[in-house]
């Protein structure tokens, strides 16, 4: 069996732990534990080295912690994540400027391990690798000559279009691939009491940098995917990205959400949540279909936002936009045929979203995507 969290047996496996959480009893948590068990002997057997969120075995790791909550289980890949962390941590502290997004993103890079270490901090080593993995992001939200360091250069950039539509590199502003992804991870860590040296002066400003970046439309406030260096501004004025978790505004809002929780600032606060309800009012005066169904891109990750900022604000324009979300997941047929049975894309990860939505049960899944 496929050993990664994006579109193989950790998806299954916390599906079926999430069903066993929320209707205990029915055998679904032997379910979980043999996808879970056959996913670390695939990943033996493909011999699985890279340490990535959702291509590699953080994935793993982090599936077994959320189903056991027990550091003996799958440690020589807990121990390789270790290391790997503080060995990338190092390396990206020591040359920062000019970097691919996949060092550093949720999907590939160090944020996505630093999620998962997050959930184990209070272990004496997970501690140590997430200090040094939030020290290396500290220092590349620094700057040189007015760009940010993240900023990805163009022979970096992989995808031809827009490495042509941005021939002088390209600075990402989403929560999977972009600067997004630290700025959840900061604020995570900070409102668990984890403080490196500059972590909340770079988090308060790497969020108001991010709220600048905003583009808003007669419904509110909106976000470009991606956007030129300072140094060399692009022809175009940049677009309004996709409504996603991967881009655009539910991820970036709740990057900001979580970033004015850690901060206590009522206006971050208060941007964050007019920007989610300006996609559901821009969805329907556009009367626009939804996106594909899955978490990544799709309507499932926009219903599970939508879902945890309603929680958290008790506000009943989102309580109702996360019904009516629900309802038109519901009535899709193909959500299973679309992205297979995986987790960012596929069923799994659709599943998930409707449970949350549907249950008190609280949905531990959702630290790999950043959101709480």
């Amino acid at each position: 069996m496929r050993p990664d969290l994006d579109g193989g047996g950790p998806g299954i496996a916390l599906v079926y732990h999430q069903l066993d959480q929320s209707l205990p009893g029915h055998g679904w948590d032997a379910l979980a534990h043999g996808y879970l068990a056959a996913s670390a002997a695939g990943a033996q057997r493909l011999k699985t080295a890279s340490p990535g969120l959702f291509g590699g075995l953080t994935g793993l790791a982090f599936t077994a912690w959320t189903l056991t909550r027990d550091t003996n289980v799958l440690p020589t890949i807990h121990d390789t994540l270790l290391h790997e962390a503080t060995t990338r941590a190092n390396s990206l502290g020591n040359h920062p400027h000019g970097v691919p997004a996949r060092t550093f993103d949720v999907i590939s890079g160090l944020t996505g391990t630093g999620a998962y270490l997050l959930c184990r901090h209070h272990e004496p080593q997970a501690r140590h690798a997430l200090r040094a993995v939030l020290t290396a992001l500290v220092t590349l939200c620094g700057e040189h000559t007015g760009t940010p360091h993240w900023y990805t250069p163009a022979a970096e950039i992989r995808d031809s279009a827009t490495r042509e539509a941005f021939p002088h590199g390209v600075l990402n502003c989403g929560l999977a691939h972009g600067i997004g992804g630290p700025l959840a991870l900061f604020s995570l860590a900070l409102s668990a009491g984890i403080i490196v040296p500059g972590l909340p002066q770079t988090l308060a400003r790497t969020a108001h940098w991010l709220a600048a970046q905003r583009i808003d439309d007669e419904h509110g406030p909106d976000w470009p995917g991606l956007i030129a260096p300072p140094e060399h501004p692009a022809a175009v004025k940049p677009r309004p990205a996709r409504t996603s978790w991967c881009y655009g505004s539910p991820g970036i809002a709740r990057s900001l959400w979580l970033a004015a929780t850690a901060l206590d600032d009522p206006t971050l606060r208060d941007l964050s949540v007019q920007a989610v309800k300006a996609v559901h009012r821009r969805a329907a005066a556009r009367r626009h279909p939804h996106n594909a169904p899955g978490l990544c891109h799709g309507l499932a990750g926009l219903l599970h936002i939508t879902s945890r900022f309603a929680h958290d604000t008790k506000d009943p324009e989102l309580t109702r936009a996360a019904t009516e979300l629900t309802e038109h997941l519901l009535a899709s047929d193909d959500f299973v045929a679309a992205g297979g049975p995986g987790f960012l894309d596929g069923a799994a990860g659709v599943t998930l979203a409707l449970l949350a939505a549907a249950t008190d049960t609280p949905p531990d899944w959702d630290r790999s995507l950043l959101l709480a």
